[in-house]
């Protein structure tokens, strides 16, 4: 069998090549996409490459001279006989017909993937559509941002980059529009509790918003854990309120978290660290409803992580969404495509309040802003304070 690689500017150049080199018989083996040239893989050239193959065949059976005449002797010339009778050309005729056009059809095929893979927009507009879609924003969005593009500016400004990024930037802002990080009150202390699944970091954030409001803002704070379920969530925020020097109390049921809250009320802020639960389990969930109601927090933040797969993190929020009032996003800086949690946030009406990026306390955290979402999804910003 002999394989060959070719590669073209398009899928119609590329099957040219291998028809004309392999021949009709040839075997499309894969087909792909790449970019070739470009800034670290950023606008490059597209370019369409297959693998094809065709079967060697033996030397006895490739193919005989094809004259219609034969040499019986020196000196005569006659005719060559049929290879088979006149009535079995059309059956044969037939047969060729219908291997050409099987392999047509597993080429249309081939063609069909790759023409999936392939967007619509003219190649000025499709490296900023490959861009977003690289950032993990859904194929939809992706969509509705370049058509804005394509019909606010004319033909000839699509090649300015300043002026399309600011054309997508806009439209994201608008997506991105309510944002609502805590904000005091006078009379009596803010409940703020940070709900979610496990592993997406509610208790790293719970220390970075409670020494923020302490040590920078300078309130009076006090923190509660009802993550009993992990021994080494108790020790980590009884570790925050040592060095920072807040009151930490820790709860087992929901009773003991309203006695605790009532211990507390001369505070400004009281956070309360939740266990994470999982959305697929009822009982968890019965669980942190009625914490949520004995102690009836006046923040309810869902957490989650960006490095969570976006339709992961869509079946979250729609679990948690009846018992949370803001979303928090977490681990920005473990994944190259957050630009996903602009797919969560297309589909809820909670405002998002703030962004961590880090482990550092209290640093690696930023209040929420239009603008910050989208330079981050866009993958021009990290959150930074």
């Amino acid at each position: 069998m002999r394989v060959r690689r070719f590669v073209g500017d398009n899928v119609s150049e590329t099957m040219g090549k291998v028809k004309r080199e392999l021949g009709y018989e040839a075997v499309i083996l894969q087909t792909r996409e790449f970019r070739e040239g470009g800034f670290l893989g950023l606008f490059g050239t597209l370019k369409v490459e297959i693998t094809a193959a065709i079967e060697e065949k033996p030397v006895n059976e490739q193919t005989k001279p094809t004259s219609n005449y034969v040499y019986d002797t020196p000196e005569v010339i006659q005719p060559a006989r049929p290879v088979s009778d006149s009535k079995d050309q059309p059956g044969a005729l037939q047969m060729e017909m219908k291997s050409v056009h099987l392999m047509l059809e597993k080429m249309n095929k081939q063609m069909e993937g790759l023409s999936e893979i392939k967007s619509v927009w003219p190649p000025l507009l499709q490296r900023w559509a490959d861009h977003l879609q690289n950032r993990g924003i859904s194929r939809t969005l992706v969509k509705r941002l370049i058509t804005d593009v394509q019909h606010t500016l004319v033909e000839d400004e699509w090649g300015n980059d300043s002026q399309v990024y600011s054309r997508i930037e806009a439209n994201i802002i608008e997506i991105c529009g309510l944002t609502g990080p805590i904000q005091s009150k006078q009379d009596k202390p803010i409940i703020i509790a940070l709900i979610g699944p496990t592993g997406v970091g509610k208790t790293t954030t719970i220390g970075k918003l409670a020494a923020s409001f302490s040590v920078v803002d300078k309130r009076k704070i006090a923190l509660i854990t009802a993550d009993t379920y992990r021994v080494a969530a108790v020790e980590q925020i009884k570790t925050f309120g040592e060095i920072i020097g807040v009151p930490v109390e820790v709860v087992m049921t929901p009773s003991e978290l309203h006695k605790a809250l009532s211990l507390h009320m001369d505070k400004e802020l009281i956070f309360i660290d939740t266990a994470g639960r999982s959305p697929h389990h009822d009982l968890h969930m019965s669980e942190l409803r009625a914490f949520l109601n004995k102690a009836k927090p006046d923040f309810s933040m869902l957490v989650v992580s960006a490095t969570t797969q976006p339709a992961d993190q869509l079946r979250i929020y729609q679990r948690f969404e009846a018992l949370s009032t803001h979303l928090i996003f977490t681990k920005l800086d473990e994944t190259e495509s957050a630009g996903s949690i602009l797919n969560l946030m297309s589909q809820t009406t909670l405002p998002t309040a703030y962004l961590t990026n880090g482990q550092n306390v209290p640093n690696d955290i930023v209040a929420a802003t239009p603008n910050r979402l989208a330079r981050y999804v866009l993958g021009e910003e990290m959150p930074s304070a």
